[in-house]
């Protein structure tokens, strides 16, 4: 079992770090514009472009923050609950969580599906092919149902299941 989840935990950290080159892009395609309009131009790309690394990175960051424990979460029930009654409580809730990813996942596996079988592509001047962003998003909501297994299991043998300031400087926690 720590091969599996040790293999989650690294596949996560690749997302997430696609996640952040993709935030990169986002600018990079941001700035260029905003330089090609200065000089009264505009790029037809870049906008299309930005949409699609924008809804990657949503995608793509879901998984890390399960795994980092920074989802916006209501506690104010399992905070007043015994220990045992929140584990409990917290794996009804990744439970729960599963069943709706899986089915958001299988949801985007046929529209990607579709968009490739049926060659769709974007109405704009690029005509990318929609299955490539559509992938890239199955991928994060994929990624997301993996960590929240991972936590669940983590969870469920008492092993550590989130990584509260795992990035952060030592004085900041």
């Amino acid at each position: 079992m720590d091969v599996v989840l040790t293999t989650i935990d690294r596949l996560s950290r690749f997302t997430e770090t696609t996640a952040v080159a993709l935030i990169y892009g986002y600018c990079a395609l941001m700035l260029t514009e905003v330089v090609a309009r200065a000089q009264a131009q505009s790029f037809s790309f870049t906008w299309e472009f930005s949409q699609y690394a924008m809804a990657s990175v949503f995608a793509l960051g879901a998984g890390p923050a399960i795994r980092t424990g920074v989802h916006v979460r209501i506690s104010l029930l399992s905070e007043v609950l015994p220990p045992k009654a929140q584990k409990w409580l917290d794996l009804v809730a990744s439970a729960t969580a599963l069943i709706i990813v899986a089915l958001i996942v299988l949801a985007i596996w046929s529209k990607v599906d579709k968009s490739f079988d049926r060659n769709i592509l974007a109405t704009s001047v690029t005509k990318t092919p929609l299955w490539i962003p559509q992938a890239v998003v199955l991928w994060g909501m994929a990624q997301l149902w993996l960590d929240l297994a991972a936590r669940a299991v983590r969870r469920a043998t008492g092993r550590t299941y989130e990584w509260r300031d795992a990035d952060a400087e030592p004085s900041d926690v």
